[in-house]
């Protein structure tokens, strides 16, 4: 072939064995020798290299090799150029290592190839390698007779280093770490169906023990390809490229004469085209997912992965999820409900992969943070101390994934938790997860601003993942910049919203900025979801802020009924224990009593340490002493290393129990352990307001004062919260106390104005009346 005048040649080839093909210009070498070829027996082996491991059919092939309008009789012509391919592949349509003829459909290119794109200039060593021999004399040798010695040491060497240059080419990184990587579907070429959906979840497990890869959570390709298996090459493609994808990995189980061949490819997500296919085989059904693993190591070194990183970070699926392929179809069956958001359709999946393989860790970790999205903690405490037992038999990313929700959501050691998460953000730093869940986690101990930074990075990581968006609104609440929840909750797409979790954030948000409109807004949107009834809760507070405790009930009750239609009984009994607390401190005593009665009578023998936490301090504020020591004691036996129950809760009980028995320095002393907890999420800044009403007791007003202010200084973390108004009211008493007329009739006078529709019988009003009468007197 004579050599080009043009500056520059692309050059897309394919490699495979000792084989290399060369698409422009057009040959076919073997060991760097250029074979023999008819122009049709090649063109038909770069259509099968175009799609490795796929079918193509005797139709395609007809159009690709003879156009639209052929006149030959395709079966019989196909047949002689499948031929000719063999002989110069020097391959065995008996035994095929290369061609296989699909009976009846068409042929597949059945080997390992290794797709190269290149832009090669005509005088480099590569394209030289390319050029037959007869180019290459008049090339190398400018048109001069070389000594034919000095002409073959030239060309040796040229040939070689271009060799070592092509051989460098074709092993460099396809990717960068910076690349997005969208995880697409796995199909079943078996014709099998009980091998449908067996690899797609493990495929992607092993992808993400990577560190090196920058993987798009899966939950966003879900959400819009519903079934991915299934679905056309096309429309994954579109998909990867509309989620800011650069790469798409897909892969295929297929069939052969004696076993299975795993495939995994990678495209361009701009355009569709094949970067490399990286295959393995597996001689039977439970040797499958060793060829993924083989195939999935070949595909991460072939991205750049580091041979350091893979070494560290490529544990045995069989070791690091089941060996089981029905326990794994089952477990992937419940990745692809909780996908599309079917948290509570996922369940029954989750646990036929647990009743196959009872050592399947990953799959208890998974039923353990279903049943907390789905507010059923005490379920979820269960299986995730499961999966935290087994949790040796997983990857480090998915150990860390446990131990984290464990610490978190178990054992409620939650600075244990916020350290694993820091290890996890530091190992897998585009890791969604743990960004994600720190910023839970700092609003649990009371730290919003790391909450906000933990939500904008976890946005950084995924733009498109709802979660992250309702964590940045509750940071936003909990700093008092309502303006930036509101405009959260105006301006973000529809679909990044639909979550109860930031319909709560934007009612307390329209709360605080005395917002009716767009409080209502919130309780329509809600009307009708399953957790409705978080929504109905915020309605209650509302009306009891205002002092309205008749409307308040009714809420509560409306709540109630509607967490128990959906079967949220835990939910059922927090709204009655929260609203004990609430009633226990309003002065409403008969009532906390009956509520904290019934919330633990709901419960019944499954009731969990927080919830008795929590009864028992309701008890202890109404006076029933006994039973608030007995509960009191079962929590701190249960949860002995729970961080909020341990620190802020049960002192807070016992602080309770010491002020009962008119004791307010041993309460001061039970309520100084709170002091790093005061703004934990969960007691709504209660202690700082039981530790006022300790130096109140104490007669220490500037003490009580100090405390109170306290509360009312820190009111952006808890707009609708009942101690807030409290703390008011017993500011006004300690400064009335204390000789500060003017300041205590203030503090009333604006507590008079909040609560002028309020029922007549609300008692902190009566408590209101009461001081200014004495205050009138003296």
């Amino acid at each position: 072939m004579p050599a080009s005048n043009s500056k520059t040649l692309e050059c897309n080839s394919y490699r495979f064995d000792s084989f290399e093909v060369c698409t422009r210009p057009g040959i076919l070498l073997r060991e760097g020798q250029r074979l023999k070829i008819q122009e049709l027996p090649l063109q038909m082996l770069l259509v099968l290299l175009e799609r490795p491991g796929e079918i193509v059919t005797k139709e395609e092939l007809g159009r690709r090799l003879w156009g639209q309008e052929t006149f030959v009789e395709v079966d019989k012509s196909l047949y002689v150029v499948a031929a000719k391919l063999r002989d110069a592949l020097e391959d065995e349509a008996a035994s095929p290592r290369y061609i296989k003829t699909v009976s009846g459909r068409g042929y597949r290119f059945i080997g390992e190839v290794t797709p190269v794109l290149d832009s090669a200039a005509p005088d480099s060593p590569e394209r030289s390698a390319l050029l037959p021999e007869e180019s290459k004399r008049s090339f190398l040798a400018g048109g001069r007779a070389f000594p034919s010695v000095a002409r073959i040491a030239v060309a040796a060497v040229l040939v070689a280093a271009a060799s070592y240059l092509f051989y460098r080419y074709t092993q460099r990184p396809l990717a960068s770490d910076h690349d997005r990587i969208v995880v697409g579907g796995f199909s079943n070429g078996t014709g099998n169906p009980d091998l449908d959906g067996i690899l797609s979840s493990a495929a992607r497990l092993k992808l993400q023990e990577s560190p090196y890869l920058n993987l798009i959570p899966d939950q966003n390709f879900h959400s819009l390809v519903k079934n991915p298996d299934s679905a056309p090459l096309n429309d994954q493609v579109h998909v990867c490229a509309s989620l800011g994808g650069q790469i798409l990995l897909s892969g295929q189980l297929l069939a052969l004469k004696r076993g299975y061949q795993v495939l995994l490819t990678a495209r361009r997500c701009v355009d569709g085209r094949l970067m490399t296919t990286q295959m393995a085989t597996a001689d039977s059904q439970p040797a499958i997912l060793s060829a993924l693993d083989l195939a999935t190591e070949r595909m991460r070194r072939r991205l750049g992965e580091p041979d350091s990183s893979l070494q560290k970070y490529n544990l045995p699926s069989a070791q690091a999820m089941t060996a089981s392929l029905a326990a794994l179809k089952a477990f992937t069956v419940g990745d692809m409900k909780r996908a599309q958001d079917l948290n509570e359709e996922s369940i029954a999946s989750y646990k036929l992969a647990v009743d196959l393989d009872p050592q399947f860790a990953l799959a208890y970790a998974r039923l353990g943070i279903v049943y907390t999205n789905t507010r059923q903690p005490s379920l979820s405490r269960q299986y995730y101390k499961k999966a935290f037992d087994l949790r040796n038999r997983t990857t480090d990313r998915d150990r860390l994934y446990i131990i984290t929700h464990y610490y978190a959501y178990t054992t409620g050691e939650i600075n244990r938790a916020i350290e694993d998460y820091e290890l996890w953000k530091t190992l897998y730093p585009r890791d969604l997860i743990p960004a994600n869940n720190l910023a839970v986690e700092y609003l649990q101990i009371g730290q919003p601003q790391k909450s906000v930074e933990s939500a904008i990075r976890a946005i950084q990581i995924d733009p498109n993942s709802k979660f992250p968006y309702a964590m940045l609104a509750q940071g936003y609440l909990r700093t008092g910049a309502y303006d930036k929840v509101h405009k959260l909750c105006t301006e973000t797409d529809p679909a990044k919203m639909d979550i109860i979790a930031f319909h709560d954030v934007c009612f307390q948000a329209a709360f605080a900025r005395n917002d009716e409109a767009g409080m209502q807004r919130e309780m329509q949107w809600a009307h009708g979801n399953p957790q409705e009834s978080i929504l109905i809760t915020n309605a209650a507070w509302v009306a009891m802020y205002h002092g309205k405790v008749a409307e308040a009930q009714k809420l509560f009750a409306a709540a109630r009924q509607n967490a128990l239609q959906h079967n949220l009984d835990e939910s059922a009994a927090d709204i009655s224990l929260d609203k004990a607390n609430a009633e226990a401190d309003l002065g409403l005593l008969r009532e906390a009593r009956e509520d904290a009665t019934s919330g633990l009578q709901e419960l019944g023998s499954g009731s969990a340490a927080a919830e008795q936490a929590f009864a028992a301090l309701a008890l202890a504020r109404a006076g029933d002493i006994a039973r608030a020591k007995t509960e009191a004691t079962e929590a701190a036996s249960q949860a002995p290393l729970d961080t909020i129950l341990n620190f802020a809760v049960l002192p807070s009980t016992y602080a309770a129990i010491q002020l009962h028995k008119n004791d307010p320095r041993g309460a001061i002393q039970f309520l100084e352990k709170t002091r790093p907890y005061d703004n934990c999420d969960n007691l709504e800044l209660s202690p700082a307001y039981y530790r006022g009403l300790a130096y109140l007791q104490s007669k220490q007003f500037p003490q009580a004062i100090r405390e109170f202010r306290q509360v009312l200084a820190h009111r952006v973390l808890e707009p609708n919260s009942l101690y807030v108004l409290l703390a008011q009211l017993q500011l006004g008493r300690a400064l009335q106390l204390s000789g500060d007329r003017a300041g205590a009739a203030q503090a009333y006078a604006e507590l008079e104005q909040l609560w002028k529709n309020a029922d007549t019988s609300f008692p902190p009003l009566q408590w209101v009346h009461s001081y200014q009468r004495e205050l009138h007197v003296q």
